[in-house]
């Protein structure tokens, strides 16, 4: 049995992702600011603010005592944006603003790495050890002055996940950034597809290599860039 924890379990992805791992006989813990009112039989709701390490670290234990095993697949599923104030000008969100969205669409995964890794030391060797943080193609570009504030989120999670990859190279441990793009490998333009990460997440999950870090997936579920 696998346990899995996703943190930023809204009701759109996050639930996808619920049922999908249920579907396949994961136990399943959904954590989110307000907690989830709809979830797949048999998984848990976990109050959690990302931003707070003790709360972070507490969802952790709580799935493992819930369910009796150490959580061994974590989806960090989180992001923030705030527009800016003034068009055009990447610094002027206030300071405030721009350090609370870091907190919740990137450093907040800090916090889940370092509890996913002290996890993934007690897992049971024929267990899948996944992270897989949610991304999008600013992750992997160069800046984008309206979304400087999400950008500068995945460029973190994106140098989180590639470190974790590099860290741990010889160990069983896997970490992906998942971003979901059109068929031609731009912006899905609103497109997002519950499914389609339910399914590729999934099929990482049970991959039997790690292959590369960067995926890069379109709305039929199926993977169009891998690096």
């Amino acid at each position: 049995m696998s346990v899995a924890l996703i943190l930023g379990a809204g009701s759109r992805i996050g639930k996808g992702l619920a049922y999908k791992f249920s579907e396949n006989g994961c136990k399943v813990a959904l954590g989110s600011r307000s907690g989830s009112s709809e979830k797949p039989e048999g998984s848990i709701s976990i109050q959690v603010d990302v931003t707070k390490p003790a709360e972070v670290k507490a969802a952790f234990a709580k799935s493992e005592q819930e369910f009796g095993a150490p959580v061994n697949i974590v989806v960090y599923n989180v992001a923030a944006w705030s527009p800016l104030p003034e068009k055009g000008a990447p610094f002027s969100l206030p300071t405030e603003q721009f350090v609370a969205d870091m907190n919740a669409g990137a450093l907040g995964a800090y916090t889940a790495l370092q509890e996913s890794v002290a996890a993934f030391k007690r897992v049971a060797a024929d267990k899948p050890k996944v992270f897989i943080a949610t991304s999008n193609l600013l992750g992997v570009s160069p800046p984008s002055i309206p979304m400087f504030a999400l950008g500068n989120q995945k460029h973190n999670l994106a140098y989180f996940i590639q470190a974790g990859n590099k860290a741990y190279s010889g160990a069983d441990f896997r970490f992906y950034l998942a971003s979901q793009v059109s068929s031609e490998g731009s912006n899905p333009n609103g497109e997002l597809s519950p499914e389609a990460h339910g399914t590729v997440y999934w099929n990482l999950i049970q991959r039997a290599e790690k292959g590369g870090w960067d995926i890069r997936f379109i709305k039929d579920g199926s993977i169009l860039v891998e690096n």
